[in-house]
């Protein structure tokens, strides 16, 4: 700026932002077994297995056990299974032998023939053989590298369950079988990047359901600190799934519903799947 007497001054202003940090977040309703009240089934038995660490492996399987325990109440609250008639092994407690005896014995025992209602929950590392021919599901002893002796073959727990003639079966899996964990590990390292699992048949009377395809992982979601496929398979059990309100959820509605929330959630990496009778009907609320 110049005055009358052709003096020149200036002036500077510093126009300085203040920078506002935002964060956005995403969150998740709490589970809640608790609500719409269903029917006792006195005849329905639960076997519920879950684990997070492992002995022979450092690949932890995120929020697994979590997954277990919060599962043992929507047995109970949402499929009417009576509290003693639910088996829970939680990571050390879920061994091979363990797992296979329970089957062999309590399960047997306690089913009545062409009566019982059975309901397998399954959460934890599962892993395919080279060829993708065969499933196991890795107890807490397993050894990624021994999967014929120290592993489960999903096939095997199938036979030993049928033995039990119930009148059905209903199989909940939230692990995968591409050799990927929940985290950023491999199970093991030598193995390929990627095997893919094969479908495999199940019996007539089986209903499964299970976290991914055979070449996908099986995801946390982390804001719920649960497994993605087990957290909206108990939101869905609440009766978010009974999308045409008629009081009850059918295995097919609770797919769509589990299917719908985990392709959205992890941006189309990891697609449940569901094998077996999809009418029937696995939630009827009073």
């Amino acid at each position: 700026m110049t005055d009358i007497a052709g003096l020149t001054s200036s002036k500077t202003v510093k126009l300085q932002r203040n920078e506002i940090i935002e964060t956005t977040f995403i969150s998740f309703d709490r589970l809640n077994p608790l609500g719409k009240k269903v029917k006792t089934n006195s005849n329905a038995l639960a076997l519920i297995v879950g684990v997070e660490r492992y002995k022979n492996t450092n690949a932890d399987a995120l929020y697994a056990d979590r997954d277990a325990k919060m599962f043992k109440d929507y047995a109970s609250e949402k499929l009417g299974v009576t509290e003693n008639r639910i088996k829970t092994l939680l990571n050390d407690k879920a061994e091979y032998a363990e797992i296979l005896l329970t089957t062999k014995d309590w399960l047997r025992r306690a089913s009545k023939t062409n009566k019982s209602d059975i309901y397998i929950f399954f959460a934890g590392h599962g892993l395919a053989s080279d060829d993708g021919k065969n499933m196991y599901l890795l107890p807490y002893d397993g050894r990624p590298r021994l999967l014929n002796d120290t592993a489960l073959m999903r096939d095997r727990l199938f036979r030993e369950i049928k033995e039990a003639n119930p009148r059905s079966v209903t199989v909940f899996l939230d692990t995968c079988y591409s050799g990927t964990t929940r985290g950023t590990d491999m199970l093991v390292a030598s193995r390929p990047i990627m095997i893919k699992a094969k479908e495999q048949s199940i019996p007539d009377n089986f209903t499964v359901f299970s976290a991914a395809a055979g070449d996908q992982t099986s995801k946390p979601l982390e804001e719920a600190k649960h497994g993605m496929f087990s957290y909206f398979l108990m939101k869905g059990m609440e009766g978010d799934a009974d999308t045409n309100n008629d009081n009850k959820i059918t295995a097919r509605e609770l797919h769509t519903y589990v299917e719908q929330n985990v392709i959205q959630q992890s941006s189309g990496s990891q697609t449940p799947e569901l094998q077996g009778d999809k009418d029937r009907v696995l939630v009827q609320f009073n």
